[in-house]
C-alpha cells in the first residue's frame, strides 16, 4: 500500500514512514500545515489496513492523508463511515 495526499480532487503520492497511526498523524500534520497553513483538528478512520486521516483548518478547508492500494475506494469508505458516525475526530493541541 502507498500513502497519498488528497486535495482539490487530486491524489498525490507522498513518501511517509509510519509504523503506527500516531506516527502517521504526526507526519500528516507536518504536510497538512504546509498545505493549509494551520490545522485545528483531524479525523481518523482505519479499517482492513487502510487509513484515512483528514486534517481541518476551520470548517471548510481540509486535506486528507490516505494509506491504501486504491485511494479513491478508501476515500469512498471514509465518506460512508463519516455518514455512519464512526470516524473519530480530535482537536490539535500545539
Amino acid at each position: 500500500m502507498n500513502w497519498f495526499i488528497y486535495r482539490d480532487d487530486i491524489f498525490t503520492p507522498v513518501s511517509i514512514k509510519a509504523s503506527s497511526i500516531e506516527e502517521a498523524i504526526k507526519a500528516g500534520l507536518t504536510i497538512a500545515r504546509e498545505v493549509l497553513g494551520s490545522v485545528d483538528r483531524y479525523c481518523v478512520y482505519e479499517v482492513s489496513g487502510e487509513v484515512v486521516i483528514e486534517y481541518w483548518r476551520g470548517r471548510e478547508v481540509a486535506v486528507k492523508l490516505i494509506y491504501a492500494d486504491d485511494p479513491a475506494r478508501a476515500l469512498m469508505r471514509y465518506y460512508d463511515a463519516e455518514r455512519l458516525g464512526v470516524v473519530v475526530c480530535r482537536e490539535v493541541n500545539d
